[in-house]
């Protein structure tokens, strides 16, 4: 409110320096100044209906004296906030339409309607710009909680399984495990829709070391070669997401075994560990998450079965990288 606050009280103090309201105009000049700006206030709690009200009053004040430039500069603030675009079109529209009569079309009419539609984009890229913050931190959210969630249920079944533990004890551990899997489920499911390519996942060699600290066999780290920072960021959201997964699945004790491969201009990263059980149906909502993610990207991710191993590959391009040739394994 107080941002709302000191921008209202700007915009007021150009308005009337510019005498876009003085004394002599009356007090139908004065109520129609005051509904231009008041209602700015409000411009972020309810965007569309301070746009209706400071356009109409704006158009009814530009007909009603001869205008100024700066008697629109309320609906420029109403436009910014506004996110309908449909909307934002009829106000410039009936402003535009006001100031004819006075200004004609170019002074007048195209002025209005360039400047406005110049706010409404500025705005609808700051909308843009938080959205994609907004979206950036739900994504290392949903890492940082799904990596942290995983090391504590296996920690909780490696306990459960050779912990000196009463029936009780066990009966307890029970339900933390179910809880945990529940929770990591949830997050999953309810961060979904943030996948983009944009998102950048937490230090690779801080998972990897805390993965380790948990029981993960990996003799050293997958070493990238140079590659587009999205192409990257990929990359090692793969490398976490097939670490974390062997950890859950396998317990502690599991090796992990890493190869990268760059043929041409396609980045080849391959996970593969010993299956431990059954082999699991499906990718889980990460490894899901991340086949979308290089589908849009130009590339494909496969698991499954393959010769006693569970095995979880990703093709990617590879378009920046500055060696081409051979092939890294970790």
């Amino acid at each position: 409110m107080r941002q709302s606050l000191l921008t209202t009280a700007a915009v007021a103090a150009v308005f009337f320096a510019s005498g876009a309201w003085t004394p002599h105009q009356g007090w139908v000049a004065a109520l129609l100044s005051a509904v231009q700006l008041v209602p700015l206030l409000f411009c972020r709690r309810a965007p569309a209906v301070v746009l209706v009200v400071v356009t109409l009053a704006t158009a009814g004040h530009l007909l009603l004296d001869h205008p100024r430039n700066t008697m629109y500069v309320p609906v420029l603030l109403a436009l910014y906030s506004t996110p309908q675009r449909w909307l934002a079109a009829a106000a410039a529209l009936a402003v535009g339409a006001a100031v004819y009569p006075a200004k004609g079309p170019v002074d007048g009419t195209v002025l209005v309607v360039t400047i406005s539609a110049v706010a409404w984009l500025l705005g609808a890229e700051r909308r843009r710009a938080l959205a994609d913050r907004a979206e950036r931190a739900a994504r290392r959210l949903h890492d940082t909680l799904a990596q942290t969630t995983a090391v504590m249920l296996v920690q909780a079944e490696t306990l459960r399984a050779v912990g000196d533990l009463t029936d009780a004890d066990r009966a307890r551990l029970d339900t933390l495990l179910a809880a945990g899997r529940g929770a990591l489920t949830l997050v999953r499911r309810t961060l979904d829709d943030l996948r983009t390519d944009a998102d950048r996942a937490p230090d690779l060699a801080e998972v990897l070391a805390r993965l380790r600290t948990a029981g993960l066999v990996l003799d050293r780290d997958p070493v990238l070669p140079a590659l587009p920072r999205p192409v990257r960021d990929l990359a090692e959201r793969f490398v976490a997401e097939t670490a974390v997964n062997a950890l859950r699945h396998n317990g502690p004790g599991v090796r992990l075994r890493l190869g990268v491969r760059v043929d041409g201009d396609r980045l080849t990263i391959t996970a593969r560990n010993a299956l431990k059980g059954t082999p699991r149906a499906g990718g889980g909502y990460g490894l899901a998450g991340l086949a979308e993610q290089a589908a849009a990207a130009g590339g494909a991710l496969s698991h499954g079965a393959r010769d006693g191993e569970w095995v979880v590959s990703v093709e990617l391009p590879a378009a920046a990288t500055r060696s081409r040739t051979g092939s890294r394994a970790a």
